[in-house]
């Protein structure tokens, strides 16, 4: 079967390779992938990975083999699911039941592409959350995946929502898909305006970091799952125990969520909230999946907002 690889003599860093076709295990389905979507993470561990390293966390797909144990889905079902082993950029992925859900006729394979690794890390998070109900929920990254499906999640909880941006020109956007206010900063000062803040989901860390532990309230948590504004921070642990303290932060990656909830459960969750028309996907952005390697480097350089979602062909 066909795959995308990594190609460190590529200039997009990502080529089509060659590989064998998966053989499941008598609990597992032989999925053919229709439909994937593009998460920064992997792209960045991509260009950094061997020559033929394998890549892909979230597809969509159809099930040609069902599972040889008879539990499994019925041939035919179309289902969304992700490769904690990042190999799902392929014409064929196994299909391990705890990893993937089916997909209900009112959401579309393009939808669904979305929904994996960035809705499972925003549920994730929100879960985190205690008493939000009336109180402010914190979320930067807005413009990414995570933040795009946590602010909406945060809102659908009943907590007064705060979106953190770094321009001015994005404050319409947060405004649409729910915010109830937006804090425009970049060092973090301005926080303390619309804080302090029962639950803070953060995937920028870097700089940033002590001031939102700081506007974390007493009993609050601090949410961070990833690091775009870097993995490097310095705060004051006067920032973690003052006004109260009582204050958690927790260290949130998808591989471990898995063990509380399984990816199956989570994905129906959230592909039920998209089909009652309860949350909004990322503007989507489609192509074939030739056209990855440019999609890959544009998605670093941030030169579209949403979500690429590719087509196999």
């Amino acid at each position: 079967m066909k795959r995308i690889v990594t190609d460190s003599n590529n200039i997009g860093f990502l080529t089509f390779g060659e590989g064998e076709k998966p053989n499941p295990l008598p609990h597992q389905s032989l999925i053919k992938v229709t439909k994937y979507s593009l998460n920064r993470g992997e792209i960045v561990m991509a260009k950094d990975a061997q020559k033929n390293s394998s890549i892909g966390w979230d597809y969509v797909g159809i099930i040609e083999e069902t599972a040889s144990d008879g539990k499994g889905f019925p041939q035919g079902t179309r289902v969304v699911g992700w490769r904690p082993e990042q190999d799902a950029f392929a014409e064929y992925v196994i299909g391990e039941p705890r990893y993937f859900a089916p997909i209900p006729d009112d959401v579309s394979d393009a939808q669904a592409a979305t929904l994996p690794v960035a809705g499972l890390t925003a549920l994730a998070a929100i879960d985190k959350g205690t008493r939000l109900i009336g109180n402010s929920v914190l979320v930067n990254g807005i413009t990414g995946g995570v933040g795009f499906f946590a602010l909406q999640l945060a809102k659908l909880s009943g907590a007064r929502v705060v979106a953190q941006i770094r321009k001015s020109e994005q404050v319409d956007f947060a405004k649409s898909i729910g915010a109830d206010a937006v804090v425009v900063t970049i060092d973090g000062k301005e926080l303390k305006t619309e804080g302090p803040y029962r639950l803070v989901i953060d995937g920028v860390f870097g700089p940033v970091f002590d001031k939102l532990l700081e506007n974390t309230e007493k009993g609050g948590t601090l949410v961070c799952y990833g690091g775009s504004g870097g993995y490097d921070s310095e705060f004051s642990v006067l920032s973690l125990i003052g006004n109260g303290g009582q204050r958690s932060v927790y260290g949130l990656t998808l591989y471990t969520e898995v063990e509380l909830e399984p990816s199956s459960i989570a994905l129906a969750r959230l592909l039920r909230l998209v089909a009652d028309g309860k949350i909004k996907v990322p503007q989507i952005v489609e192509a074939d999946w030739s056209e990855t390697p440019r999609y890959a480097q544009d998605l670093l350089d941030r030169k579209f907002e949403g979500k690429a979602v590719l087509t196999v062909s």
